[in-house]
């Protein structure tokens, strides 16, 4: 259970998948369908060149952040103050081998999708 109240449909999906009412499955397919925010520390052209992605160390791991919402930012658009939309299905097939994904870093309604983890959705759903 979570403290948050979801503020977008895929969040409240999460959190049906958290609470153990809705398959992992059904809200993963749901979740690369979706659209996500990536903090970047500066401005990204449109043939992408910029991107600097906010990334946390999780265990010896970098994971890239993503937000489902831009209310999920908080303090971490003062470490990378520019934001980019993107399908998380497209973030997925762009992050590099051996790092992770974190999905609202720093608030209970998240998760982390390890190295491994996004090579078995990609799997899946690509």
């Amino acid at each position: 259970m979570t403290d948050l109240t979801p503020l977008t449909p895929i969040e409240a999906l999460l959190q049906s998948a958290m609470d153990g009412k809705t398959t992992i499955g059904a809200f993963m397919k749901a979740f690369v369908a979706s659209d996500v925010v990536l903090l970047t520390g500066s401005l990204v052209t449109a043939d992408g060149s910029g991107f600097d992605p906010l990334l946390f160390d999780k265990q010896g791991t970098l994971h890239v952040a993503v937000f489902t919402d831009m209310a999920r930012v908080g303090v971490h658009s003062q470490q990378a103050p520019h934001t980019i939309r993107m399908r998380m299905i497209e973030v997925l097939k762009r992050v590099p081998g051996g790092y992770g994904v974190v999905v609202n870093p720093g608030t209970s309604l998240g998760l982390e999708l390890s190295p491994a983890g996004i090579g078995e959705i990609l799997k899946d759903f690509a």
